[in-house]
C-alpha cells in the first residue's frame, strides 16, 4: 500500500502541501458515528475508508480509495443495527446471540444479490459491484463510484421538472436496464429520485440496491420507505411483491419529473385516493402518457401494469388514432315523412292585349335593374369595409411598440434535500412549462442534458466534461470574484447535447485581481519561485547571473522589486535573476564589478533571457473562434 498518499477523507482527492482540500469542505476533526467505521480505516489491505455517505437498517456506505486500481469507489458494509453492534475500540461486529440465524440469513441474501450485480458489469445504467470480501465478521461489497448528483438535487437545480421529450430520451436506457435486472430475479423496491444519479455525462444510473426485508414491513430490520414512491404492497406483510412493485415506483418518479409534484403517499391513497392525473397539472403532458402513469400507479397491484416491458410499450407506442364516425351510426329514431297534401292548381291568366303586355314587361325590367343596383352597392360597401379593416391591421403591425419577450414561469422548489414535499409553483399556471423549438434541440445534438457548471472550479469541469466538449475559456480579472471559478457558460443548463459531437463550450472564468504584489524570493529555488509565480498568474522571464553570496539555482533578485504591484491584466513581465554560481576568473576581474541588484540593466538581446510563461495564459481567445 502506498504510504505517501495524502487524501481527503471526504472526497478522496489529494490534499495540498498544507493539508487543505480544494474540492470539498471536509476536515478530519469532523466527528463520526462510533457505531460505524472511522475514516482512514484500511480494509482487505487495499481499500482506504473515508466518510460515511448513507446508512439504513441493512448497513452503511462509505467513500473509499482503491490503492491497487488507484481510483475512488464506494464500499458497502453489511451491518443491520437491530441484530448486531460494533465492538468497542475495534472494527469487529458482535452479533446478538438471539438473532444469529436472522443475521446469517439476511447476510446470505445480501451476498447473493451482489454476486448477481457483479455479473452485470456490462450493464450501463447501474452502479455495478466490482469486488466482495468478508472481514470483521461481516461482508463488504465494492461498488463503482459515479461522479454526479442525485436526480432529486438535479431537478431542484433545473426548474423542478422536465419535458416529456427530454424524459423519453433520458429514461429509455434505464428502462432497458431495469428489465434486465428483473429478468435476473432482482426487485429494487426503492426506486426514487434519491437513488437515481445524474452523471456529469447527462446519463442516469440506478443505485441503492438492498435486500427485500429492508423495504418491507413486519421484518426484523428497520424499514426504509420513500414517501410518494414506495408501492402500497410494501406497507403490508400480506401482499405479494414483484415487478409491478418497481413499476409503481418508476411511474411515481416519472410523475414527479413531469409535473414537479411528489405524488401522494401510497399508504394514504389506500384509504383516500386524492391522486390527480398528470395532464391536469401540466397540460403539456400527452394524454396517453398521463393515462399510462395512472395505470402504473394503481393502488391495487392486480389492476396495475405488471412489467417494465408493458410499461415501455404503453408509454412509447403511438396513441391510437380516433375512430372515424360513420354517418348515421347514431341515428336510432326513424324519420316519418308527413303526408303529401295536393296543392290547388293556379287559375289560368286572362288574356292580355299586346299593348298592356308591353307595359307590364317594361315595369318588371325597371324593378329588376333597381334591385341589381342595390345589391351591387351593398357589395361595394362590404368590400370597402374589409379593405379598411385590413389597412388598419397592417398599420398596427408596422407601428406597434416592440413587445418584450415573456419571461419563463418562475418555479420554486424546496432547497433542502431532506424535505420530500417539494412543490412546483408558477407565476402564470402550473401547466405552462417552457417549450424548446426543434432548432434549439438540434443545435447541440441529443442524448444528454447540459448540467449547470456556474460556480464550480474550472479544473473540476475540465476533468469531468473534457471528453464531452471542446472547452474554451474566456478570462477576466476581478478584485471581488473568486479565482478559478466559472461565472457563465455558453450552452445553457438543461439544453440537450450529444457528447460525441464535442460541442464548443465557452466558460467565463475569473483569473483573480488584475494587480498583485510581487512575492518575496528569499530562500526560494528557481523551480519553487516560478511555481509560485504561476499560481499568481504572473508572466516572467529568467536570467542567469553570477553571485558570490547566493548558491547556484536560487533566486537573487527581481525587477521590479518584491512587494511592488505588477499588472498581470496588462501583461507586465517580471524579470527573475537566478544565481549561476561563482563568477568565472578573467583578466579583467579586478576592474569589473557586478552591478548592485537594484541597478540591474533591463533585459536586452545580449542577455538572452529564458522566457517561461504562466499556464493561465495558455487559454484560447474565444473572440477569434
Amino acid at each position: 500500500m502506498d504510504s505517501e498518499l495524502n487524501l481527503c477523507m471526504g472526497c478522496m482527492n489529494e490534499l495540498d502541501e498544507h493539508g487543505v482540500c480544494h474540492y470539498c469542505t471536509y476536515t478530519d476533526d469532523i466527528p463520526h458515528l462510533q457505531s460505524y467505521l472511522a475514516p482512514h480505516t484500511v480494509l482487505n489491505d487495499r481499500y482506504i475508508v473515508g466518510k460515511m455517505l448513507t446508512y439504513n437498517g441493512e448497513g452503511a456506505s462509505y467513500i473509499c480509495y482503491d490503492t491497487v486500481a488507484k481510483t475512488k469507489a464506494v464500499i458497502r458494509e453489511y451491518m443491520p443495527d437491530t441484530l448486531c453492534e460494533r465492538e468497542m475500540n475495534s472494527n469487529n461486529i458482535v452479533i446478538n446471540p438471539e438473532c444469529l440465524a436472522k443475521y446469517k440469513t439476511y447476510m446470505s441474501e445480501f451476498q447473493d444479490m451482489n454476486r448477481t450485480l457483479t455479473r452485470m458489469r456490462n450493464v450501463k445504467s447501474i452502479c455495478t459491484a466490482k469486488d466482495m470480501f468478508n472481514e470483521n465478521n461481516t461482508c463488504y461489497v465494492i461498488l463503482e463510484y459515479v461522479e454526479g448528483v442525485s436526480l432529486k438535487k438535479f431537478l431542484q437545480a433545473n426548474r423542478g421538472y422536465l419535458r416529456w421529450e427530454q424524459v423519453r430520451k433520458l429514461f429509455m436506457p434505464l428502462f432497458t436496464t431495469l428489465s434486465i435486472i428483473h429478468n435476473s430475479g432482482i426487485i429494487h423496491r426503492g426506486i426514487s429520485p434519491e437513488n437515481i444519479i445524474v452523471t456529469t455525462q447527462g446519463e442516469l444510473k440506478l443505485t441503492g440496491f438492498s435486500i427485500s426485508s429492508i423495504r418491507s414491513t413486519g421484518t426484523a430490520l428497520s424499514p426504509e420507505f420513500y414517501s410518494g414512491f414506495t408501492a402500497p404492497e410494501q406497507y403490508s406483510s400480506l401482499e405479494w411483491q414483484g415487478t409491478w412493485t418497481d413499476v409503481y415506483s418508476i411511474g411515481a418518479v416519472l410523475y414527479r419529473i413531469l409535473t414537479g409534484y411528489v405524488p401522494p403517499d401510497a399508504f394514504n391513497r389506500m384509504n383516500n385516493d386524492t391522486m390527480i392525473p398528470a395532464n391536469r397539472i401540466n397540460q403539456h403532458i400527452p394524454r396517453h402518457v398521463s393515462n399510462v402513469l395512472m395505470n402504473a400507479m394503481e393502488v391495487r397491484s392486480s389492476d396495475r401494469i405488471r412489467t417494465i416491458n408493458d410499461l415501455i410499450n404503453d408509454l412509447f407506442d403511438d396513441p391510437p388514432a380516433p375512430t372515424a364516425h360513420v354517418k348515421g351510426a347514431t341515428q336510432t329514431i326513424p324519420v316519418v315523412k308527413p303526408p303529401r297534401i295536393p296543392q290547388p292548381q293556379p287559375e289560368p291568366e286572362p288574356y292580355v292585349p299586346p299593348v298592356q303586355e308591353r307595359r307590364r314587361s317594361s315595369g318588371y325590367d325597371n324593378r329588376r335593374k333597381k334591385q341589381q343596383n342595390t345589391l351591387l352597392s351593398v357589395l361595394v360597401f362590404i368590400l370597402l369595409g374589409l379593405l379598411l379593416v385590413l389597412g388598419v391591421m397592417m398599420l398596427y403591425q408596422v407601428f406597434k411598440p416592440q413587445e418584450e419577450r415573456p419571461e419563463d414561469p418562475v418555479i420554486y422548489t424546496n432547497a433542502t434535500d431532506d424535505d420530500d414535499s417539494e412543490k412546483l409553483i408558477t407565476e402564470a399556471a402550473v401547466s405552462s412549462p417552457d417549450t424548446q423549438t426543434d432548432s434549439e434541440a438540434s443545435k447541440y445534438g441529443t442524448g444528454a442534458i447540459m448540467p449547470n457548471v456556474v460556480g464550480q472550479r474550472l479544473e473540476t469541469i475540465e476533468r469531468e466534461l473534457g471528453t464531452s466538449f471542446t472547452i474554451r475559456t474566456k478570462i477576466f480579472y476581478s478584485e471581488t470574484d473568486e479565482k478559478g471559478v466559472i461565472y457563465s457558460q455558453s450552452i445553457p443548463e438543461g439544453a440537450d447535447y450529444d457528447p460525441k459531437k464535442l460541442n464548443k463550450l465557452v466558460l467565463k472564468v475569473c483569473m483573480g485581481p488584475p494587480k498583485v504584489n510581487i512575492p518575496d524570493f528569499n530562500g526560494y529555488t528557481k523551480k519553487d519561485y516560478l511555481n509560485l509565480l504561476n499560481e499568481m498568474n504572473i508572466i516572467y522571464v529568467t536570467e542567469d547571473q553570477a553571485s558570490e553570496t547566493v548558491a547556484e539555482g536560487y533566486v537573487i533578485n527581481t525587477n521590479p522589486e518584491t512587494g511592488k504591484l505588477i499588472n498581470i491584466e496588462k501583461g507586465d513581465v517580471l524579470v527573475v535573476y537566478v544565481s549561476s554560481g561563482l563568477p568565472k576568473e578573467t583578466t579583467t576581474a579586478a576592474t569589473e564589478t557586478t552591478p548592485p541588484a537594484e541597478e540591474q540593466p533591463p533585459v536586452t538581446e545580449e542577455t538572452e533571457p529564458t522566457w517561461e510563461w504562466s499556464g493561465w495564459y495558455e487559454q484560447t481567445d474565444v473572440s477569434e473562434q
